[in-house]
């Protein structure tokens, strides 16, 4: 394994690990469940603004834990979602890695 795949998996790992401590955070704040539907909320209220950024944190882990689900009744779409997820928590591993703490 060279060292740009060790990297690639650290930073897929570092956004699975910021979007699963977001998303339990919120659940220990809010007492519901994070989900992609928060977003959907017909009324907006003050929490509105925070739930979209906690959603956008939070989706990674959110998509891929729903993708598996998704794979037994549906491979393709449970398929699409673990590799949409997994890219999204990829991307968020690398904004965190370079923006927050500069390594790069």
């Amino acid at each position: 394994m060279s060292y740009q795949e060790l990297a690639w998996l650290y930073a897929l790992a570092v956004g699975l690990t910021a979007a699963g401590l977001a998303a339990n955070l919120w659940t220990l704040a809010t007492d519901e469940e994070m989900e992609l539907s928060l977003l959907l909320d017909p009324y907006p209220t003050l929490m509105t603004p925070l739930r979209v950024v906690a959603v956008l944190i939070a989706g990674p882990v959110t998509l891929v834990f729903r993708a598996f689900w998704h794979l037994i009744d549906r491979p393709p779409l449970g398929a699409l979602m673990l590799a949409l997820g997994l890219a999204w928590s990829f991307f968020q591993g690398v904004f965190i890695l370079t923006w927050i703490f500069g390594v790069g």
